[in-house]
């Protein structure tokens, strides 16, 4: 913790967009490279996605939704144009004997790194090169992302939101948020939904909004913890042993991230020149992952949030549907079910 505010303090006098989440995510990766290992409670992470949820629920109001209306034929574009990309790149690594099949496509699909960690073993892949590169994805994908933010221009509102630690609280409304809260949660639970955690808030909290009158905005001083703990879950996933197992394959694997990073960034310029949208909106909505890092980074940097929400969400649910199709397709047509390894 100590760690984590010195570095979030250094960035935020740099004036680093998503500071709160990216000092935590440094000094995890630090600590877990010295093989000092942490392990969060599990109740903070999933309470973390939901405050996320209910911040990006906050943002959405009527007139957000005929922008999105009109949009979603970038969001469906984008969303493919990823998934595509990132299939393509997988199958170059397999072809390159960089990686195995399985783990290649598991490795690069864009979006829900747990989930697809977890499936990916159900279908014969690697679960620690999965989670390696799934992890190492949303880490190159977040910093690029800041890297951007930061050379955007910063709004003054979204500066001036950041400055409000101590906003005066509405208890009605943080009731209604709290009970918003925990039913997500507790509905995630109960229906095993992969990326509840998030959505289920957000789509609950949309609807108190719009039949209850409230604003269910989490304060800042709650959300600043919410982002430290969502760091550390990515920078723990690191450990010395991984890194020094990936260690020949670690620039290729990082070359081919950056590649598929900037095939999205096409897209985003695609939405720039015939779209209208802003660059930054447009390359957060673009960016392949992961939701929760990029939902950050575009609350803290002027970006449109509810469409790059919008876009993400997509994203996530096409992925977590058609991942296992895709790899069961293509394991099937490429190795003739052989076991990942033998090739």
């Amino acid at each position: 913790m100590g760690l984590s505010a010195v570095l979030t303090l250094g960035l935020d006098w740099l004036h680093f967009p998503a500071s709160r989440f990216l000092g935590p995510l440094w000094a995890a990766i630090i600590v877990a490279l010295f093989q000092i290992h942490l392990t969060l409670h599990p109740a903070l992470y999933p309470v973390s996605q939901a405050l996320i949820g209910l911040l990006v629920a906050s943002s959405l109001n009527p007139s957000t939704w005929s922008v999105l209306g009109r949009s979603w034929p970038y969001l469906v574009g984008g969303t493919l144009w990823s998934i595509a990309a990132s299939i393509l790149i997988g199958l170059g690594l397999f072809r390159l004997r960089i990686l195995p099949l399985s783990s290649a496509v598991w490795g690069f699909s864009p979006g829900a790194a747990g989930v697809m960690t977890i499936m990916s073993g159900d279908y014969g892949a690697d679960t620690r090169l999965v989670a390696f590169t799934q992890y190492l994805r949303v880490l190159v994908v977040s910093m690029v992302a800041v890297g951007v933010a930061w050379m955007a221009v910063v709004s003054p509102e979204s500066a001036a939101a950041r400055g409000a630690f101590f906003a005066p609280i509405i208890f009605p409304d943080f009731l209604v948020g709290l009970s918003v809260l925990l039913l997500g949660l507790l509905l995630t639970r109960l229906w095993n939904l992969p990326g509840g955690l998030i959505l289920l808030p957000l789509v609950l909290g949309i609807l108190a909004e719009s039949f209850l009158g409230v604003d269910i905005v989490p304060p800042p001083w709650l959300m600043i913890p919410a982002y430290a703990i969502m760091g550390w879950r990515v920078g723990l996933t690191f450990d010395r042993e991984t890194v020094i197992r990936t260690i020949k394959t670690l620039p290729a694997v990082v070359l081919a991230i950056l590649i598929l990073i900037a095939a999205c960034g096409l897209w985003a310029v695609a939405m720039v020149y015939w779209g209208g949208f802003d660059p930054l909106t447009a390359y957060l909505a673009s960016s392949p992952g992961g939701l929760d890092a990029v939902t950050i980074i575009a609350s803290s940097s002027g970006a449109d949030l509810p469409l790059v929400m919008a876009m993400q969400a997509c994203r996530l649910l096409l992925v977590i549907i058609t991942a296992p199709y895709l790899a069961r397709w293509i394991s099937q047509k490429k190795l003739g079910h052989r076991p990942e390894g033998s090739d």
